[in-house]
């Protein structure tokens, strides 16, 4: 049995073949772009705009496979934030890790396609694109699937770093930008080399290596010292670039089973 991934926007038609091209799928899980009224602003819509509704059609299109005994799921992204896309379709690729799974990029936005595109490329899963020739005939058009062997250059320790800084980061709720040097506590050398169970010293190279590739960025911060000290103590603090959550989302399923 399969599972097929596919983005969903104004045309719910491209799924539906992708089920009927893909052989023996017994799940679905739809990422459906947020309507545009749900993103933007009134005034921000061009006069005129057909609002389409893909979650809608993502639910309509859940019943009827559900009729067919195939088990669906919907997820909700911006289709116009690449990241969002990204990050989501690298979740949803790396949550089916034992089964026969393809992703179908040829609905939603650009931007959408083009991220999920870029997700299973990074995950080694395959995709393909539904085309229609001039007769009217569909066709399934696989994408090549080319080793990711710069991935290989990033050390399991950076790994590890960068799937821990995902998970601080997630935890704690709030933009980094929003927060001060004593709520970055967990975002320190020591206190991340404590959570990953190694000395501060023997990250420091990683930290610095994955800096200058600008996969974390970081500040000079102080932070009060424990009893029975008074006064801060000088501190560096190391967070996730836009870039790093890519790669730290990749890595962070399987560095967590570790």
């Amino acid at each position: 049995m399969s599972v097929l991934i596919a983005t969903l926007g104004g045309s719910e038609d491209v799924v539906k073949l992708g089920v009927r091209k893909m052989e023996n799928v017994d799940k679905v899980i739809l990422i459906a772009g947020k309507p545009l009224n749900e993103i933007y602003k009134d005034s921000e819509i061009k006069k005129g705009t057909i609002i389409i509704n893909p979650v809608q059609k993502a639910h309509e299109l859940k019943k009827l496979l559900e009729d067919f005994y195939i088990k669906v799921e919907i997820h909700e992204v911006n289709p116009f934030d690449f990241i969002e896309c990204l990050n989501k379709t690298i979740e949803l690729i790396q949550s089916e890790p034992d089964k026969d799974k393809a992703v179908n990029v040829t609905g939603g936005t650009k931007t959408l396609s083009l991220a999920a595109h870029s997700a299973a490329w990074m995950c080694g899963c395959r995709a393909f694109i539904i085309l229609e020739k001039g007769t009217g005939v569909a066709i399934k058009e696989e994408f090549p699937i080319p080793a990711a062997g710069y991935l290989d250059r990033i050390s399991k320790q950076m790994k590890r770093i960068l799937a821990r800084l995902l998970m601080i980061e997630n935890a704690l709720g709030r933009a980094i930008k929003e927060c001060d040097d004593e709520q970055m506590r967990s975002f320190i050398t020591r206190n991340i080399a404590s959570s990953l169970g190694v000395e501060p010293q023997s990250i420091i190279p990683s930290l610095r290596v994955m800096e200058s590739d600008r996969l974390i960025q970081s500040r000079r911060g102080a932070i009060k010292r424990g009893e029975p000290f008074r006064g801060k103590t000088g501190v560096k603090i190391w967070w996730l670039t836009d870039e790093g959550r890519i790669y730290a989302t990749l890595f962070n399923r399987k560095m967590v089973q570790k």
